[in-house]
């Protein structure tokens, strides 16, 4: 195995060498001088339309990362000239000052000034073309974007790279619209995203975790928290500033992860500038919230920043007896040692003393398929309000560090502690016997269970030039420890009337007496190390990317060592096209023994792998971001049933997954946003012995069966439009349609889940724009599905969920 790992890995390695070699030779005596150049010598994409000039250079600011001063009185009324293409950064603010007479002067890495040629006094009133510090970039990769645009991120090379240079597919949902959609949870604030599928079909009602079934391209997400797997970390979305998924396989960055991709989310940071908002919200089925966000600086030369968020809800659902509680707060400090030193700490806690029971649905039939016993009503309920405990509780503790050795060398860490613990007991679903009209049940307890995490992750960055090639490298390691212990246990429950459901017949006491107070206590303990590379060339408008890591990691008794890689490369054009393509490969451990040759031996690891070919769109003069991806992905070393020996495995099993996803983002005009996307997907089994059951009895086999719950097509579009001052200050109103193509509803494609499309909308309005006394004051009120739609969502006969009502949300805020 190891020497189909080594041979699998040496076209990577060929191909790197021969391009590395092939272009050290030219400049190998001048790579001194090459490593001290400034950042104005390496290129960047620009896209700045003619305005002023004081707006020209915040553009300049968020696509270069320098800061310009200039002196006010000599630029008057200035406009810049537009600039398109890619370019140096002192090439594209030469063009952009060529009008104002101003002429540019770089006075570090990333700043510069402008003024009169041959002036030798002084500026006098200077004004800063932009924000303070390039982290607090709202385009950069840690920012929250402009409007509904993202034109840079970090999560698929972890370093701050434009996405249209980025061959590979990654869609970002930003601070602002997230505040217009107002989401509850992370896959409600996907919904507006291609190749994203949530397969509960009421994501608005969160579990106590937060982390939602989340599915890319067809397989489950992991999700991600500043770089590093989520454990605890609180991810309401109101303590987000960007929500990124990153789709494909992405291990050779990460480690254990699905082939469909993953979902990395950056917390918010505190910020220079002394800002903050308080919110209080409230809506149907009784949800009522509060929220504060406080930030700014703790000295007068802003060396020290703070960030404190918290936020509490209580809400029902449509379900009886469903209710959720929640109280989490988020503290930061960064300390800015020096220019180029600073280390930020974010602590975080959460409780949750009720929500949501996790284990209890409603059947197919009565939902979706025809009933003699006649249809279920929306607001159902077949647990049991007195055997119905779900509470969580968690902590975390995150630090991230940062020094500048040089403009080109670098060091960053990010390093988390997180805890957990949580209880869980309530009944679940089991078959249905229509004729007798009811439902089976079992009790189920996850009780006094905890765990812990460390992770790390630390990496060097460097940049340097050979001959014309431009390279910036990146060479990191990764390390977690994950720990969990809880007791468990299972018991019969009483059946329940599908059709008249009675309620407190089954206690704790019942289930401590059917389990004599017996429990399974279960130990979890898995850890990985991971070290990985990346070399990112540039040559004129060719961009490549080469990266690999190599892995160990172990489960109990089990050890693996899996290498990925990854390549990619695309071409940005002076028009703002770029066409790219990219291979990749992912790996994720699994448990059990596989029984070969007499022997039995431990599964490889889920091996996934994909090449995507697409193309990316900047409209020159617009704030845009346009994608048109295909890609085919395959998962192998799914286990099967051992057909011989049923207790074991065998490793015969693969799914494949082919799709298109479109997707446009588009600040088209001041005031007006624009999200619109598509998603066509096919994802089944394309190598497998397994057999299932139909509705109606019957065997087949699975191979060639679509995976459940995952549309054929997809699409969405939202929009929000800032209406004119003159027509109606400081109204916004917004729009959106979502539409589901039908699935299949059980591994046996024998019945599917129909279609649906869904409306939502919404309006806000800044009072501050009409009554200036009240200036920060701000009313919102958001409506999901508003047209009442009624749509169900299974993935059995036994297991469905009614899909989300009308939800209607609305909110008084003041920010200051």
């Amino acid at each position: 195995m190891d020497d189909i790992r080594r041979n699998a890995s040496a076209p990577l390695v060929s191909l790197y060498l021969t391009l590395l070699t092939s272009t050290i030779a030219p400049g190998l005596l001048s790579r001194a001088a090459h490593a001290a150049e400034s950042n104005s010598e390496a290129t960047h994409h620009f896209s700045i339309p003619a305005q002023p000039l004081r707006t020209a250079l915040q553009h300049y600011l968020e696509q270069s990362g320098v800061q310009v001063a200039y002196p006010t009185l000599a630029a008057g009324n200035a406009r810049s000239t537009a600039i398109s293409g890619t370019m140096t950064a002192q090439e594209a603010l030469t063009r952009l000052a060529a009008a104002t007479g101003l002429s540019p002067r770089f006075t570090g890495a990333h700043s510069a000034t402008l003024g009169k040629e041959n002036s030798a006094i002084m500026l006098g009133p200077v004004r800063v073309g932009g924000r303070a510090t390039v982290l607090q970039d709202a385009q950069s990769a840690y920012g929250p974007g402009v409007g509904f645009v993202a034109t840079r991120s970090a999560s698929a090379t972890r370093t701050d790279t434009p996405l249209i240079s980025t061959p590979k597919s990654v869609y970002v949902v930003t601070r602002q619209q997230m505040d217009d959609l107002q989401p509850l949870t992370i896959g409600a604030a996907l919904r507006y995203t291609p190749g994203v599928v949530s397969l509960t079909a009421n994501d608005s009602t969160p579990s106590a975790s937060l982390f939602q079934p989340v599915h890319q391209r067809g397989f489950e997400s992991y999700t991600f928290v500043d770089g590093l797997l989520n454990g605890t970390s609180v991810t309401d979305p109101f303590f987000l500033d960007r929500i990124e998924a990153l789709s494909g396989p992405s291990s050779v960055m990460y480690g254990q992860a699905n082939p469909g991709g993953l979902i990395n989310m950056t917390l918010k940071r505190p910020t220079e500038k002394a800002q903050g908002q308080a919110n209080v919200g409230f809506g149907n089925y009784g949800r009522y919230q509060g929220q504060i966000d406080l930030s700014g600086p703790l000295n007068k030369s802003r060396t020290v920043l703070y960030r404190l968020i918290g936020m509490g809800v209580t809400q029902g659902s449509q379900t009886q007896y469903n209710h959720y509680k929640r109280l989490a707060t988020q503290g930061d400090i960064e300390w800015k040692i020096d220019k180029k030193t600073d280390i930020t700490l974010i602590g975080q806690f959460a409780y949750d003393p009720q929500s949501w029971s996790p284990w209890i649905g409603i059947p197919a039939y009565g939902s979706l398929i025809k009933s003699p016993t006649g249809r279920i009503p929306v607001s159902r309920f077949y647990g049991d309000p007195a055997f119905n405990e779900n509470w969580n509780r968690q902590y975390m503790l995150e630090a991230l560090f940062h020094h500048e050795f040089t403009k080109n060398l670098q060091f960053n860490v990010t390093a988390r502690f997180d805890a957990q613990s949580d209880g869980s007991c309530s009944l679940m679903s089991g078959a249905v016997d229509v004729t007798k009209n009811i439902m089976k049940r079992s009790a189920f307890c996850n009780s006094d269970a905890h765990g812990r995490s460390s992770q790390l992750t630390a990496n060097v960055s460097y940049k340097m030039k050979t001959g014309p090639v431009s390279h910036s490298f990146l060479v990191g390691v990764d390390y977690r420890g994950q720990w969990s212990q809880g007791s468990w246990g299972f018991a019969s429950a009483p059946a329940v009337s599908i059709t008249d459901p009675l309620y407190n017949q089954y206690t704790f006491s019942d289930y401590i007496q059917a389990t004599g107070g017996k429990s399974t206590t279960a130990k979890y303990a898995y850890w990985q190390d991971g070290i990985y590379f990346q070399d990112q060339i540039n040559w004129r408008r060719f961009y490549v990317t080469l990266a690999g890591r190599q892995d160990w990691n172990g489960y109990g008794k089990m050890f693996n060592r899996p290498f990925t890689w990854n390549v990619g490369i695309n071409y940005v054009s002076k028009i703002g096209l770029a066409p790219y393509f990219n291979y990749s490969k992912s790996f994720m451990p699994q448990t059990g023994k596989v029984y070969s040759a007499g022997n039995l031996v431990q599964p490889d690891p889920l091996s996934g792998h994909q090449w995507e070919v697409g193309l990316k769109y900047q409209i020159p003069h617009l704030q845009s971001f346009m994608t048109v991806a295909y890609y085919d992905l395959s998962e192998n070393n799914v286990l099967v049933s051992d057909p011989y020996f049923p207790q074991y495995s065998s490793e015969i099993g693969q799914v494949k997954s082919r799709g298109v996803e479109v997707s446009a983002h588009a600040n088209l005009a001041q005031g007006l946003d624009l999200i619109l996307n598509y998603t066509w997907n096919k994802v089944y089994n394309s190598r497998t012995t397994l057999t299932g059951n139909t509705i109606s009895g019957e065997s087949v086999s699975l191979l060639g069966k679509r995976l459940v719950q995952q549309p054929t097509n997809a699409a969405s579009g939202f929009l929000d439009y800032h209406l004119p001052k003159s027509l109606a200050p400081g109204l916004s109103v917004n729009f959106g349609v979502r539409y589901q193509d039908k699935s299949w509803a059980d591994q046996a494609n024998s019945f599917r889940n129909p279609s649906f499309i869904l409306f939502d909308t919404g309006m806000s309005w800044n009072a501050g724009e009409v009554f200036k006394a009240v200036n920060g004051l701000n009313f919102r009120l958001n409506m999901t599905n508003f047209a009442n739609n009624t749509y169900v969502q299974c993935g059995s006969t036994r297991f469905c969920h009614y899909g989300n009502q009308r939800v209607v949300y609305g909110t008084i805020g003041y920010h200051w």
